[in-house]
């Protein structure tokens, strides 16, 4: 009987991963992809700053550039977007 009680209890705690943490510890960091930090080093908690982020990244994916349908991530027209949204490239 004490065995249920203990799987039952750690599906609970399984589940308050939230999805965005699970992905996060899936691929925890891409070599190869640009990260941007806030240029102003204003400290937001994790939700807030991963939304900050996914709106600009997805404001500077669909804004044109040189007449492409999109910027790509890492090229010159996206970081100069990103910069206009708030953000810098680190690397």
């Amino acid at each position: 009987m004490r065995l249920h009680w203990i799987g039952a209890g750690m599906l609970v705690l399984a589940s308050c991963v939230s999805q965005v943490d699970r992905e996060a510890m899936s691929f925890p960091d891409m070599p190869d992809m640009p990260i941007y930090h806030r240029a102003d080093s204003q400290q937001l908690s994790p939700d807030q700053a991963a939304e900050a982020l996914q709106t600009a990244e997805g404001a500077c994916r669909t804004q044109p550039a040189n007449g492409a349908a999109s910027s790509p991530v890492g090229s010159s027209a996206f970081d100069s977007c990103m910069a206009g949204q708030g953000y810098r490239r680190v690397r």
